[in-house]
């Protein structure tokens, strides 16, 4: 059946270890219980800045192995030119058990070496040029891709229902621009829509979906071909209308 408990604290009744445990477990429960059928990946937050040479993680939950790992306040760490392809990434370490307590720990680190998918997950990776500096603000959607001085999200896995999915941050200005077109066609304007009304969190099958439908090809397993194809979408569509201005220019003169 259906139930919902929760403890009552009054005056001179004692207060038993029962109660507390309701009180502890009740948050995590319910976070199980909402991602019981969810990938790996970034659950929440995460948003990577760079300043003064300096990389900051802000505050996120990341879900991994079935567990959840929270990030409380944010953390920064070096973070110089280097004109290499780095990836910063979690990298969980053993279970510590002690007496009353169990604690996993998820270290952030920057390292040349990508992801191991076994006890490592992507937050994101750049190449920052000696020099410049890393943007972390992008400009639109195919800007996610830049190769030099840009945090790139583009391989980093966000949890969504039965597969890993794209950060939402990208599906949002996706949908932006697919918006701003002068013509949408109906395939385009309801994936826009269902993109907004959730905020951007929308799973890995709904994205392949799309695409299938729209480009008659299903993209390949992982979160950087989904990428691509929604990419191949916005410029095909940029393509005809750069020709449809070129047309109209012709006809006036």
């Amino acid at each position: 059946m259906f139930e919902y408990v929760y403890p009552q604290f009054q005056s001179k009744r004692l207060l038993r270890a029962q109660m507390l445990e309701e009180l502890r477990d009740y948050p995590l429960r319910y976070l199980r219980l909402a991602h019981e059928d969810c990938a790996q990946g970034v659950a929440a937050g995460c948003r990577v800045t760079w300043s003064g040479g300096e990389l900051t993680v802000g505050r996120g939950i990341i879900y991994k192995e079935k567990q959840f790992y929270f990030l409380e306040e944010p953390y920064t760490l070096d973070c110089g030119a280097l004109d290499r392809v780095r990836f910063l990434k979690v990298r969980l370490l053993p279970e510590n058990r002690s007496p009353g307590q169990v604690k996993g720990v998820g270290e952030i680190v920057l390292e040349e070496r990508p992801a191991d998918d076994a006890f490592e997950l992507e937050l994101c990776r750049f190449r920052l040029q000696e020099g410049a500096r890393l943007r972390d603000r992008h400009e639109n959607f195919a800007d996610f891709s830049t190769e030099y001085d840009t945090v790139d999200y583009t391989y980093a896995p966000w949890s969504g229902r039965e597969d890993s999915t794209l950060n939402p941050l990208l599906l949002r200005q996706y949908a932006a621009e697919l918006l701003r077109r002068p013509e949408q066609a109906p395939l385009d304007l309801a994936f826009a829509m269902a993109v907004l009304a959730q905020g951007g969190q929308v799973c890995a099958r709904a994205v392949k979906e799309y695409i299938r439908g729209r480009t008659g090809r299903s993209p390949a397993r992982g979160i950087r071909p989904m990428y691509e194809g929604l990419l191949g979408i916005l410029s095909e569509g940029k393509g005809r209308e750069d020709a449809g201005e070129r047309e109209r220019s012709v006809f006036l003169i």
